[in-house]
């Protein structure tokens, strides 16, 4: 909000949230006079004016020649070989999952194998077989 001290005429812009006290008096930052908040500006009344009516639909050009949409070009993929690709993609998914289930199962025989020397290089290992039976 702008306000104007009334004594040198000095005008500054003052936030909004600074002015939600009302009681609170001001103090010009160049003169040092001090004086009540004024009153906050009234609100211009709103007025409704009627729209001006469209004007009226003038008839539209052609469309150019270049603009005509004309049918496109078949596409180059036939159905049959995007269904071959993904029967391909499926039987690869199927390979690394088998591969990963593979994985697993020799790393957890071998941690049985080799448990007493992975219980010697960790010992907080112990807890995990003796919970298995096997220590």
């Amino acid at each position: 909000m702008q306000i104007e001290c009334p004594s040198c005429r000095a005008g500054f812009e003052v936030p909004k949230r600074m002015l939600r006290d009302r009681t609170r008096p001001l103090r010009c930052s160049q003169c040092q006079t001090v004086f009540p908040m004024p009153d906050p500006p009234a609100p211009e009344p709103m007025t409704w004016q009627e729209p001006e009516p469209p004007p009226p639909p003038a008839a539209a050009p052609p469309p150019p020649a270049w603009a005509v949409e004309e049918p496109g070009p078949e596409p180059l993929v036939a159905q049959e070989s995007s269904e071959a690709a993904n029967d391909a993609s499926s039987r690869g998914l199927r390979a690394a999952w088998a591969a990963s289930i593979v994985l697993l199962i020799v790393g957890g025989l071998a941690a049985i194998i080799k448990r007493e020397a992975l219980v010697e290089a960790w010992p907080p290992a112990t807890r995990l077989f003796s919970a298995l039976g096997l220590m």
